[in-house]
Formats: C-alpha cells, sequence, structure tokens
C-alpha cells in the first residue's frame, strides 16, 4: 500500500514540476501575468507561478493567455470606469444610461489597448463624450 502511496506523491510532484516548466516557458504569461501578480502582490514570481500551477490543471494552464487578453480589458475597464467616474455618473446618479456608459467604456478600452493610443489621450476622448451627454437635453 505504500508504495502505491509513493507513487501517488511522485505523480503529483512531476505533474506540478511539469506544469511550472510550461509556465514559466511561456514569455506571454511571464510578461502579461506572472511579473503583474507578482509586483501587486509583492512576492516572488517563482511564488506566483507555483501558486497558479498547484491551483489549475494542465488544460486551464494553456489557456491562461486567453483569460488574461480578457483580464487585460476587463480591468482597465474598472479603471475606466474609476477614472471617468461612470459608476457614479450612471449606477448611482442614473445622469447617463447604462448602455452609454458601457459604450464609453468600451471605447476608452479599445482606443488604448487596438489602437495603441496613450490611456490619457483615450480617457480624454471618453471624457469629452460624457460631457457631451450629460449636457444634452
Amino acid at each position: 500500500m505504500t508504495e502505491i502511496v509513493d507513487i501517488d506523491k511522485k505523480y503529483v510532484e512531476n505533474s506540478l514540476k511539469q506544469k511550472m516548466n510550461v509556465l514559466k516557458d511561456n514569455r506571454f504569461l511571464m510578461d502579461d501575468v506572472f511579473i503583474p501578480i507578482a509586483k501587486a502582490l509583492k512576492i516572488e514570481v517563482e511564488e506566483v507561478i507555483e501558486i497558479f500551477a498547484k491551483k489549475l490543471d494542465f488544460a486551464s494552464c494553456y489557456e491562461l493567455h486567453a483569460y488574461a487578453e480578457q483580464a487585460k480589458m476587463g480591468c482597465l475597464g474598472r479603471k475606466v470606469d474609476i477614472d471617468l467616474g461612470l459608476c457614479w455618473l450612471s449606477d448611482f446618479f442614473g445622469l447617463i444610461k447604462k448602455e452609454e456608459a458601457d459604450l464609453i467604456r468600451k471605447k476608452v478600452v479599445e482606443s488604448y489597448l487596438l489602437y495603441k493610443k496613450p490611456y490619457k489621450e483615450a480617457l480624454e476622448e471618453g471624457r469629452q463624450m460624457i460631457i457631451k451627454l450629460l449636457k444634452e437635453e
């Protein structure tokens, strides 16, 4: 019985090492996921990779870059909401329709990520759209 436990333990250890190697060798994941998370949490990159390797199966490890792209857009959208006060203007005060706020957020995020405009410039375009909506009668 201890032989089976040893084999299972060895399998888990080897699986973890293999996942960690896959994750470490992916430059996109290092740049877009692991390094930013390590900086935000103020822990070593190796520790972040180990956390991901322990918590994810192999299929999820291979899908991480797609998730990272979605997260980048989602998190930037939240930042835009805060920077432009969309949550106040739309969610709480109802001065801008939710659909309009969504469209403004989307345009700012796309300008920055897809069209490579500087964030401040994309934000300024969003600000101008908001002002125009607020002044409409």
